[in-house]
């Protein structure tokens, strides 16, 4: 029998989350940066809780590091005990201090603008023990942090990819169709008096120039389903992130887009352009707090959700 077994093994939670660094970072320089701790220090770590398990968990290949199957055993299992962990110092927090700690919210950058930005002032002012941290990314990241459980809520659209993610829904929002003023198609629109279009008028724009969003964008999809469903695929001369860009360049007549119209309802967005509503089921998006169901919710995260379904900060 392996002597280490014989004598058993103390595994610190300290040494567990520095192997799984290493592990994402495959480089030890770079996780003890991350980590905050001197290089030296990480190694030996590492060293001795290899020594104390009688295997090793990485490969050593030049400037960067593979993970043996022993690695892949060990970071697998040291993830559960880590969450496992985490759950119980919020318990344990939620005996000793009640209504105080730390919330974790994930947001686009967009949604953080536009509607955390409105409501986390007024849950602070009723709760200012609970200190909330947002973190933005993009939807695929944020859903692997709420599953890694790195995050403990997020804002995002439907429909969620991953079963063991839960929800509360917050609101609706919808995509518009966005054009100059001087445009023909908002000119012909003028004459029939109509801000609500059908799907199929969007027929009349096979010909023009497209601002979209970039790829990974959600709003970008559905401009291009709208498209489709009109019968034609647009013809994309200028992508970006920003928000304000977009609006800029089609209000500047450089082309048509497609925009969320909460940016513009709440004063997010100037209203330098004209702006449609399109009637297709698509073109509305269900926005929800989602978080793992699985997780420990604390008291602090209790009355955080709460607050969202019954403040009224909702985005009509």
């Amino acid at each position: 029998m392996n002597d280490s077994i014989e004598r058993g093994i103390t595994l610190d939670i300290k040494a567990i989350e520095y192997v799984i660094k290493i592990a994402e970072t495959k480089n030890i320089s770079k996780a003890a940066d991350e980590l905050f701790i001197s290089q030296p220090a990480l190694s030996q770590s590492l060293k001795k809780i290899e020594s104390d398990m009688g295997v090793s968990f990485f490969r050593r290949e030049n400037n960067s590091l593979s993970i043996t199957p022993a690695g892949e055993m060990f970071i697998k299992d040291g993830k559960k005990i880590v969450n496992l962990y985490g759950q119980i110092q919020k318990k344990m927090n939620d005996e000793k201090n009640g209504l105080f700690g730390e919330i974790t919210v994930g947001s686009s950058p967009y949604y953080e603008r536009v509607y955390l930005s409105r409501v986390i002032p007024h849950f602070h002012r009723m709760y200012p023990g609970i200190t909330i941290r947002v973190v933005e990314d993009y939807r695929e990241p944020l859903e692997e942090l709420i599953v890694s459980r790195k995050i403990d809520l997020c804002i995002m659209s439907l429909p969620l990819s991953i079963p063991s993610i839960d929800y509360y829904k917050l609101f609706t929002d919808r995509i518009v169709l966005a054009t100059s003023y001087n445009h023909p198609f908002s000119k012909k629109q003028d004459e029939i008096s109509a801000n609500i279009i059908d799907v199929n008028a969007l027929s009349r724009l096979k010909d023009e120039n497209f601002i979209m969003y970039k790829q990974g964008r959600r709003i970008r999809s559905v401009g291009l389903d709208l498209c489709n469903q009109a019968g034609f695929s647009p013809t994309i001369i200028f992508e970006s992130h920003n928000c304000e860009t977009i609006n800029s360049l089609i209000a500047d007549g450089m082309g048509v887009g497609f925009l969320p119209f909460s940016l513009l309802e709440n004063g997010n967005l100037a209203k330098i352009g004209r702006y449609f509503s399109v009637d297709s089921n698509i073109s509305n998006r269900d926005f929800v707090l989602a978080y793992n169901k699985y997780a420990y919710l604390s008291n602090a995260l209790k009355v955080f959700i709460e607050f969202f379904k019954t403040s009224g900060y909702i985005i009509q």
